[in-house]
């Protein structure tokens, strides 16, 4: 019993000191087992199998809008050398998502829904700010660490019972709480900070960042049912949102005003 607690204690440790680093951008300190130079190889395979399974728009008139926006925030970025990849998936979902080295994502609902290039630049600056600032890297990092904890928890439970059940109850207990009490709040602050990043963004390539606040008012319009408690969710609720971006607008504007 011993052994093991040391060895879980010992692995946790080494992988802690070993992974700790500090966001050029923000300065936050972040756990990333990734290093940078995998990250556009990890995107790009990412990217080939979305495309195997999904109608995937390049070409189209709303693609060529999205890679529009989306190079001419990407150079402003503080990595416009990543590969930027910019796509439409043509399907009826309020979307977008970005994957490791710089490959981009926008739903055709989404395009839809926000005609100006504004509000789009608001979506497409967030998604920017997730690759800039190694947000899918950092999750995968994440639950490489709490998989690494859980088996500890089910080794150590393990070798003081001969209870399966229990040690297998102790192992879903520790993933519900590793859910619950870390991986979805720091979800929460990565959206937070891609939302703050991104509207910056936007106001360097000359967007007015006045239309990411249109933008969330008019997602929490258009959402339904009011979806999950916000202690549930890997996305803070709009309200938040909103009122985030309207306390740093003075900022956000002197950006835009002095490009």
């Amino acid at each position: 019993m011993m052994r093991v607690r040391h060895l879980t204690a010992f692995i946790a440790a080494l992988t802690l000191t070993a992974c700790v680093t500090t966001n050029e951008v923000t300065g936050r300190s972040q756990f990333i087992t990734i290093p940078p130079s995998q990250d556009a190889a990890l995107g790009l395979e990412a990217m080939n199998e979305v495309k195997k399974t999904t109608d995937v728009e390049t070409d189209s008139p709303d693609a060529k809008r999205v890679q529009r926006i989306g190079r001419r925030i990407a150079a402003i970025s503080d990595n416009p050398n990543l590969p930027w990849e910019f796509v439409v998936i043509d399907e009826d979902v309020l979307n977008a998502w970005a994957l490791p080295g710089g490959k981009i994502a926008v739903y055709q609902k989404m395009v839809d829904s926000f005609e100006t290039d504004e509000e789009l630049a608001a979506v497409i600056g967030h998604e920017i700010a997730h690759a800039i600032l190694r947000h899918g890297a950092e999750q995968m990092s994440r639950a490489q660490a709490q998989n690494l904890a859980i088996a500890g928890v089910g080794a150590a439970v393990g070798a003081t019972t001969e209870d399966g059940q229990m040690a297998q109850m102790a192992v879903t207990l520790g993933a519900l709480a590793a859910q619950g009490f870390v991986q979805l709040p720091h979800s929460r602050a990565m959206e937070l900070e891609a939302d703050d990043v991104g509207t910056l963004y936007m106001a360097r390539a000359g967007y007015d960042p006045r239309a990411a606040v249109r933008l969330w008012k008019k997602m929490r319009a258009m959402k339904e049912g009011g979806g999950q408690p916000a202690f549930l969710s890997t996305h803070p609720t709009d309200d938040k949102r909103i009122q985030r971006l309207e306390s740093k607008m003075s900022t956000y504007l002197s950006e835009y005003k002095a490009r």
